[in-house]
């Protein structure tokens, strides 16, 4: 007979759930969420103080003009066809769904030479978080080596979502919004293996999406979530987030940092560094537990609303702040040449390390000059949502 348990704490109380049943442990997972709701059909859900706001004007906006209302039609577009109604509600502060879906219909239908105006009679930007001083990442869509098959060139897997792999969204019961990941073991539903145990199994060959000829590129392919890899006849096969282990981000740059192995972290001086300490290199990638798991994609970059990533006009944003989908303008600097950036975006996209109001991960686009551009990327800044006007 298997029996399946399951710990949930929240906040200062905890829940635990025991069924037993004789069927299978996957059919005892297909029952969680029944069994959750009966738990749990009292609690009420957490929410957090929503990030102080501060009205301000377009013209408030440094560089705002009709050359940036044009660049960012198209991904807005892409926007309006994933919104989310579950947060777009009608007494929502960023506009309902209904409205949402007016203005989309209007921005359709708006010539090119009429889009400033059309933000600006049916918008008003606020600035998220006036009181913090901000935080702006920036990531790209790499291009690696990579193969079908395994070989001496090619001996380092890149893993599909592993079978015993168990999600639990605890919205959907009621709770605060995190998900649990995790496996059944013996009735019992476990956190999953961390990257050091998972790194140290070997897969079978149908775990396995690809494979590639560098530790390192993997890593920082699961760092930026989507990727492209070319195989040995040329051909680019795109692959995107299909899953995670569920455990916490950790940034190897700030252990490196803290050891005194750098000074100036990037992307580029995390490589250097694992290139010359080849003997240290999977320890030091170990020292982040998350792992990401792949599938192939339609796009070589798809975030996290499910539209495709536009580059230096996606903006990945902490949703617990800022709802997918929103036009956003962001003022920073890029820390690669010290210009000025400051553009219309939309928030389209997560991240594991991007959390807070005043937080942001500017996607830079494909390739090595993408790369360039955000490896380094590490800049303060002011953050604006566009609501729309009720």
């Amino acid at each position: 007979m298997n029996r399946l348990i399951i710990r949930i704490f929240t906040g200062r109380n905890s829940y635990v759930l025991s069924y037993h049943s004789t069927r299978s442990q996957r059919s005892l997972t297909r029952l969680l969420p029944v069994l959750l709701l009966t738990l749990i059909s009292g609690c009420s859900m957490l929410t957090g103080e929503p990030p102080r706001q501060q009205p301000v004007k377009f013209s408030d906006l440094e560089g705002w003009s009709l050359d940036q209302a044009i660049a960012v039609k198209p991904a807005l577009m892409n926007s309006c066809r994933r919104l989310n109604r579950s947060v777009l509600t009608k007494d929502s502060p960023w506009g309902s769904h209904e409205l949402w879906l007016s203005l989309c219909k209007e921005l359709r239908q708006t010539p090119d030479r009429q889009l400033k105006d059309f933000f600006e009679q049916n918008f008003r930007p606020v600035r998220i978080a006036a009181d913090k001083k901000g935080l702006f990442t920036a990531y790209y869509s790499p291009v690696i080596a990579g193969s079908l098959i395994p070989s001496d060139t090619y001996t380092v897997p890149l893993l599909k979502p592993p079978q015993d792999l168990v999600n639990v969204y605890l919205p959907d019961f009621g709770l605060e919004k995190q998900r649990l990941v995790g496996r059944v073991e013996k009735g019992y539903l476990k956190p999953y293996l961390s990257r050091a145990q998972i790194e140290r199994q070997k897969p079978d060959n149908s775990d396995v999406l690809l494979w590639l000829n560098s530790s390192a590129d993997k890593f920082f392919l699961q760092v930026q979530g989507s990727g492209n890899v070319q195989l040995p006849d040329g051909k680019i096969m795109h692959v995107g987030y299909a899953g995670s282990n569920g455990h916490n981000y950790v940034p190897i740059g700030r252990i490196l940092q803290q050891q005194g192995e750098l000074v100036d972290v990037s992307m580029q001086t995390i490589r250097d560094w694992l290139e010359k300490n080849p003997d240290r290199s999977q320890w030091l990638m170990n020292q982040n537990p998350r792992y990401i798991f792949f599938d192939f994609a339609s796009e070589g970059a798809i975030t996290a609303q499910g539209v495709p990533a536009t580059s230096q006009r996606t903006l990945a944003v902490d949703p617990e702040h800022v709802p997918l989908g929103l036009p956003v303008w962001l003022d920073t600097r890029l820390s690669a040449n010290g210009e000025r950036f400051a553009r219309l975006m939309v928030a389209q996209d997560t991240g594991s390390a991007i959390k807070g109001p005043a937080r942001g991960d500017i996607y830079m686009g494909l390739g090595q000059e993408a790369a360039l551009l955000a490896g380094p990327q590490q800049e303060p800044g002011k953050l604006y949502v566009l609501i729309p006007r009720q």
